[in-house]
């Protein structure tokens, strides 16, 4: 099945245990969460997996529990970032062990996250990163998150294109978006707040009104992946961080964008009458 049409929007990561009884319902368990997402959203990066990579199992558990079209990414582990950072075979071979693990996603995988540490320069990873890209396995579909102003340069677009890989716009409170937009517009989005911040959920704590406004109307000129089932849709995702819930910021970004954002609790099994309890 192909993909959503897009631009597709939803968060960064899923299973929150704070998310119970404000966007998962309360006597809901763990393993009910992602099918309750999807019921919500329509994408979903994945953000455990730069943590720890998945075992082929833990992802069948996940496609199972989603819908035909869904759209998912998954952020590639740092183990291959951080640890080998993209240094040759060490970290060709744990991104094939990963490409491997997500294959139960099938037509539903968006795309995988190669986010560079900030202290990953160009100097060092131009070519690390080109030799990664080029030897990945075929038709793995990667974006690129760089995190080091060396690699803001008009010669990372040509690379990326040349390997057929895309790049994240990352936009970060007090910091100017960069790198700048593409020439073929926003593809990959991820609103992202301050990690020394404490994420509230249930309220806005920071106004990003005016960011959205802006996001949504590039991501609204994004070509629509309505067409062979090999396209892409562009995409955004939120974190907890960015206004103060993801759920929240993603149902704005999308109410912006035309596109239907029911609330959570509407979703929620009705109470049992009284006296009728089980």
């Amino acid at each position: 099945m192909p993909l959503p049409a897009g631009p597709v929007v939803g968060t960064c990561g899923f299973a929150y245990p704070e998310w119970r009884g404000r966007f998962y319902p309360p006597e809901l368990g763990p393993g009910e969460w992602l099918g309750f997402y999807a019921q919500v959203f329509e994408a979903l990066e994945l953000d455990g997996t730069f943590y720890r990579p998945p075992e082929p199992a833990q992802v069948a558990v996940w496609a199972e529990a989603l819908p035909d079209r869904f759209a998912v990414a998954a952020k590639v582990p740092r183990a291959i970032t951080h640890e080998a950072r993209l240094h040759g075979e060490p970290a060709a071979g744990m991104l094939r062990a990963f490409a491997r693990a997500l294959e139960p996603l099938g037509d539903r995988l968006l795309a995988v996250v190669l986010q560079l540490p900030p202290s990953l320069d160009a100097g060092e990873g131009r070519d690390r990163l080109e030799r990664l890209l080029g030897d990945r396995p075929d038709g793995l579909p990667v974006v690129v998150e760089v995190r080091h102003r060396s690699w803001d340069r008009p010669w990372l677009q040509r690379l990326l294109a040349a390997t057929g890989a895309g790049l994240v716009a990352a936009e970060r409170p007090g910091e100017a978006p960069w790198p700048a937009v593409p020439p073929g517009g926003v593809r990959y989005l991820r609103l992202l707040g301050d990690r020394r911040g404490t994420p509230v959920i249930g309220r806005p704590v920071r106004d990003r009104a005016a960011e959205l406004d802006r996001w949504a109307a590039l991501l609204a000129t994004a070509p629509r992946a309505d067409g062979p089932a090999s396209a892409r849709p562009a995409a955004a995702f939120a974190n907890n961080r960015f206004e103060g819930a993801a759920f929240d910021t993603a149902a704005a970004l999308r109410r912006r964008l035309g596109q239907p954002a029911p609330a959570p609790r509407e979703l929620w099994p009705a109470p049992p009458l009284p006296g009728l309890e089980p």
